[in-house]
């Protein structure tokens, strides 16, 4: 993975466009009967730790849950800076952008072109932390992503939350991945997808159980 451009993000330019507001609709609710990217990541993770599941979002507890709603208020938030970073560089941003191959899904946060670099996937981030490294699961998610989209760059935007010491700030950064990354990973969530059929586990099939 190679860092080809960074930069800070405002984040008063962010509230500014904010308050103008973005006019799209909302992301397609997930379809908890197929495959997704980011599920099958986490399975990869507890299936190596000796705990074979498919790892679903029912299992996330309330208080993680409305966590993950601050970050939908960020990703809106970030889309409206996103349009107008793209904009005011000759190209244009898509937001919540769906794709699907082999049964998987991929929930992307959105697609960008520049007429410099060419496009990419865009992936928006809301972190409890200062630190700038890339944790791995972020870089499984896209580089998924990227395979999709058959592009090998990421525009990836963190937002970081500190209360010790108290800090907020924001950061793009333009990745590119390496074909070979992208296509270990993409083969590594097929195997896991694979290997969990072959157990008879779905999707679906332990929201089955919880309901019945």
């Amino acid at each position: 993975m190679e860092i080809i451009h960074q930069e800070t993000v405002d984040l008063e330019r962010v509230a500014d466009l904010c308050a103008v507001g973005i006019k799209h609709s909302p992301p397609t609710p997930r379809n908890f009967q197929k495959w997704h990217i980011t599920n099958l990541i986490a399975s990869a993770k507890l299936i190596t730790q000796g705990d074979v599941r498919y790892s679903g979002d029912n299992e996330v507890l309330p208080s993680i849950r409305a966590l993950g709603y601050l970050g939908r208020i960020w990703e809106t938030a970030i889309d409206c800076y996103l349009t107008d970073w793209a904009v005011n560089r000759g190209g244009v941003y898509l937001p919540d952008t769906e794709l699907e191959e082999e049964g998987i899904i991929a929930s992307l946060d959105g697609l960008a072109f520049l007429p410099d670099l060419g496009s990419m996937i865009t992936e928006t981030k809301l972190r409890f932390s200062i630190k700038d490294e890339i944790p791995m699961s972020h870089l499984q998610q896209v580089r998924a992503y990227c395979h999709l989209a058959r592009v090998d760059q990421v525009c990836y935007v963190s937002g970081h939350i500190s209360t010790a010491p108290p800090t907020a700030k924001a950061q793009l950064r333009i990745l590119k991945l390496t074909e070979r990354s992208i296509q270990e990973t993409w083969e590594m969530i097929i195997n896991t997808k694979k290997y969990l059929e072959g157990l008879g586990i779905t999707p679906s099939s332990k929201y089955v159980m919880e309901d019945s």
